[in-house]
């Protein structure tokens, strides 16, 4: 039988202007509440005016959830009732604004950019006085338990603001849910480091439980860094020490993440920067523009620079690839 591998990701978005009428709060409780969530979803007293929400909800693979969403001030429960769906999953979740942890033991208030790890196998409360952006993601407790010694049945862990295995694991979800879909092979590795970095924030102890070269951060580290990368190509003073800032490491680390594909910062940026303009030297948009402006577009500092670099890594000057 061939191996199975994740779908690749799907994504539904929802929001309060879908709907109309005296209906709209009950038809987003049970759509995105009951039927995508689990939860039981209501607004709170602090909102003013009407329930407002908006949401996008990814399925990253067969068992892995990632989930955006923006709303007014809201309750979302998991009620013992719900409960009775067998449902097991855990989650990581975290908010911009304060919220509220609720469970029969008592309540937390969480800080903004608190982070929570909850099952749904147990009782509890999730309430956002302020609204605003959350983001969570989702997987089946049997997907974690192997990776965890002793994970509890429900476990409740409350993680201080930016923690660095949870927000790594948020991070490196909502890059996996704004790509484009991966071959399975590859799409199969994402979910597995994904589901690393969630054990590891339940256990940070994982790292000392992985085999030699399967640190669970490297591969999504260097994936959110490459993509911060692209976003910043056009900046001609982008540097490994700023990268490193932004990423709340040292330019020794990140040059180590590269150095485990074989490259350097700078290799990796300057063909980054190449491929980029190549792409627009043969848009037929781009056509009309100039072959410098290209190159400053994309973060080089002058023409001769980009051509020497541009005939190395592709044996034509850009001129002629036109």
């Amino acid at each position: 039988m061939p191996a199975s591998h994740p779908a690749p990701p799907s994504s539904i978005r929802l929001a309060s202007s879908d709907f109309a009428g005296p209906d709209k709060a009950a038809a987003l409780r049970e759509l995105y509440g009951r039927e995508l969530m689990r939860v039981d979803l209501w607004s709170h007293a602090n909102a003013q005016g009407s329930f407002e929400f908006s949401t996008s909800v990814t399925t990253l693979g067969q068992d892995v959830v990632h989930a955006r969403t923006l709303c007014t001030p809201a309750h979302q429960a998991r009620s013992r009732a719900l409960m009775q769906d067998g449902c097991d999953d855990i989650f990581l979740a975290t908010s911009r604004a304060p919220m509220v942890l609720r469970t029969p033991h008592g309540e937390q208030h969480l800080p903004a950019n608190s982070m929570v790890v909850v099952s749904k196998a147990r009782e509890y409360e999730v309430i956002t006085p302020c609204g605003g952006p959350t983001a969570c993601v989702l997987m089946p407790h049997a997907s974690i338990a192997p990776l965890v010694p002793r994970l509890e049945e429900a476990p409740l862990l409350v993680l201080q603001p930016g923690a660095p295995s949870g927000a790594l694991a948020l991070a490196y979800a909502q890059l996996l849910a704004e790509s484009a879909p991966l071959a399975p092979p590859q799409q199969d590795l994402a979910v597995a480091h994904l589901r690393e970095l969630l054990a590891g924030a339940i256990a940070p102890a994982l790292q000392a439980h992985l085999p030699p070269g399967r640190a669970a951060q490297a591969t999504p580290r260097l994936a959110l860094i490459r993509h911060d990368m692209q976003a910043r190509l056009g900046q001609a003073s982008l540097s490994l020490e700023e990268v490193a800032r932004r990423h709340h490491l040292t330019p020794r680390q990140v040059q180590r993440l590269f150095a485990q594909e074989g490259t350097c910062f700078s290799d990796a940026l300057r063909e980054a920067r190449l491929d980029r303009a190549r792409a627009l030297l043969q848009a037929p948009a781009q056509r009309q523009r100039r072959v410098l402006d290209i190159a400053l577009d994309c973060g080089f500092a002058d023409i001769s620079t980009f051509n020497r670099a541009f005939r190395r890594r592709f044996g034509l000057a850009p001129s002629d690839l036109r």
